[in-house]
């Protein structure tokens, strides 16, 4: 036995320096499959890709309490179902979609059912929000005769964001100045805080514009973003690009984030190669007075080459912002190859709280809508050239209890 011990110790050593050059991946983090949908125009399918492939119609998720909405801008409906699969409601324009098979009708009086379908006259559904008090909200685009162009913004107004109660019926729409106000610049997503009020991102490029309305419609804040207040790192001389703005779960804040070009610099190596790449940080602004009142930057994800170690070709992986949840938690997403991602939750404090793998395979997967819930579970629309899946990531249970 004794013999065999240098072949062993110089195979433990080989293994060790190959592990220590190579990257360690995150944990992989379980994809639990919930339900598929079929394509076509029935009640409980969808349509996706009307104009030869390509996208110009939203198709979103969202889900609150173990039900999951989804809007089908090229069906202009969005339908309700468990987790299941079964779909328990309807909301949908008649002239763009058959009559419902499988849910009654709330004009059927004769019937008492707790699955109905709602019919309402869309244009072009796009966002969707839920309030914790069970109000739908819905992104819907007004006729091109009664949109209006904004000179100042250079923008047309066109979108407003129709609420419902939870018995299916209108309630009113919201504006830029409330119910019943001037139509919206192109809207980016809804949100839903946890004390119920609204949240509206909107685009007017070059700016960002947030309408932050009160749980019964009234406008609170408007939130401009514009390029000229846009934070520099005092330590750098570079553009930033804002990325993405989501609210926080509780407190009256918005999470901005900035990507910025770092120039590349000569390394110590003296092989030429340079470094730089993309430094990104997230910032919070306080809605009361518009200013930015702190920040956290976002870790590189930078991995070389497994074989070669520290002499190999160094690749970086952009993170994208996919939103908040509750304990000032933010998620980020970094896809590192055609069937991996990374996700990463950061805490406002700057502590990176959890990494995790997740499964994607984008050589599949055709289109994606990512939404993270107001307890913190990450859902996945995954459409295939077949069908669309409809699955989750316990994220939840990665945070829970944590600060």
């Amino acid at each position: 036995m004794l013999r065999h011990l240098p072949i062993l110790l110089v195979t433990v050593s080989v293994a060790l320096l190959l592990g220590s050059c190579g990257e360690t991946r995150a944990p992989a983090l379980a994809r639990e499959e919930l339900f598929t949908l079929a394509y076509g125009k029935m009640e409980d399918e969808i349509e996706l890709f009307m104009n030869g492939g390509a996208i110009d119609r939203k198709t979103t998720l969202f889900m609150r309490d173990g039900l999951f909405r989804i809007a089908s801008g090229y069906g202009n409906k969005v339908m309700e179902f468990t987790s299941y699969g079964d779909l328990i409601s309807l909301y949908y324009d008649p002239d763009e979609n058959p009559s419902p098979v499988l849910l009654q009708s709330v004009t059927d009086a004769d019937r008492i059912s707790n699955r109905q379908a709602h019919e309402f006259p869309f244009n072009t559904v796009g966002e969707i929000s839920v309030s914790g008090d069970g109000f739908l909200l819905i992104e819907d685009q007004v006729p091109v005769r009664v949109a209006e162009f904004d000179d100042e913004l250079g923008v047309m107004l066109n979108r407003i964001v129709v609420r419902f109660d939870t018995e299916g019926n209108q309630i009113d729409y919201l504006g830029q100045e409330g119910v019943g106000g001037t139509y919206l610049p192109y809207i980016q997503r809804i949100e839903t805080t946890a004390i119920g009020d609204i949240v509206v991102v909107t685009a007017a490029p070059p700016r960002t514009i947030v309408y932050w309305y009160t749980a019964d419609g009234t406008l609170l804040r408007r939130i401009d973003i514009a390029p000229d207040n846009f934070p520099i790192p005092a330590d750098q001389q570079t553009v930033p690009v804002l990325e993405a703005v989501y609210p926080d779960r509780e407190l009256r804040r918005l999470y901005i984030k900035f990507n910025y070009h770092v120039p590349a610099t000569p390394v110590d190596s003296g092989n030429g190669e340079a470094s730089g790449g993309q430094m990104s940080r997230i910032y919070w602004l306080d809605i009361s007075d518009g200013t930015y009142t702190g920040f956290v930057d976002v870790p590189r994800n930078v991995k070389r080459d497994g074989v070669m170690g520290q002499l190999g070709e160094q690749t970086e992986f952009q993170y994208e912002f996919l939103g908040t949840a509750p304990g000032e938690h933010l998620f980020l997403l970094s896809q590192e190859s055609t069937k991996t991602s990374q996700l990463l939750i950061l805490n406002a404090n700057g502590r990176v709280v959890r990494r995790r793998t997740l499964e994607i395979d984008y050589d599949e997967v055709i289109y994606r809508d990512l939404h993270i819930s107001d307890t913190g579970i990450l859902s996945g629309l995954l459409a295939t050239r077949e069908d669309v899946r409809v699955v989750w990531w316990r994220t939840d249970r990665l945070f829970a209890g944590r600060k």
